[in-house]
């Protein structure tokens, strides 16, 4: 079986990217352009390092939690789109099992709050 990575280790990746990128604002004292965001950096460093379905729908995730609905529709659809696509290749209820119960609760809260599941 292939080596995953936990829904924890892509958060911290992702969180990671994301402070890199305010620090780097910070330190430039650069103004935020419009649709700029720390959470879409974050995203683009990581949207090509995953392989498996569940690490790809794990981001997805996390990218629109991480927005806290603070990004454009466009955006917002765009994630979703994929999610959408993710769900029809997989049986989440049976990748769900498979997951750590802790893991797996934390990622059925995050999709829950995103009314996913």
């Amino acid at each position: 079986m292939e080596e995953r990575v936990t829904y924890g280790e892509i958060r911290a990746w992702f969180l990671g990217s994301y402070y890199s990128y305010c620090r780097v604002k910070l330190s430039h004292q650069s103004p935020w352009a419009e649709g700029e965001s720390e959470a879409g950096y974050a995203y683009s460093e990581l949207e090509n390092s995953f392989d498996l379905p569940i690490e790809k729908l794990m981001l997805e995730v996390l990218a629109l939690i991480l927005s806290a609905g603070r990004s454009s529709e466009k955006i917002q659809k765009y994630h979703l789109d994929v999610i959408s696509g993710l769900l029809k290749q997989i049986e989440l209820p049976s990748v769900l099992e498979e997951l750590p119960s802790d893991e797996a609760a934390e990622l059925i809260e995050d999709l829950r709050l995103l009314d996913l599941y």
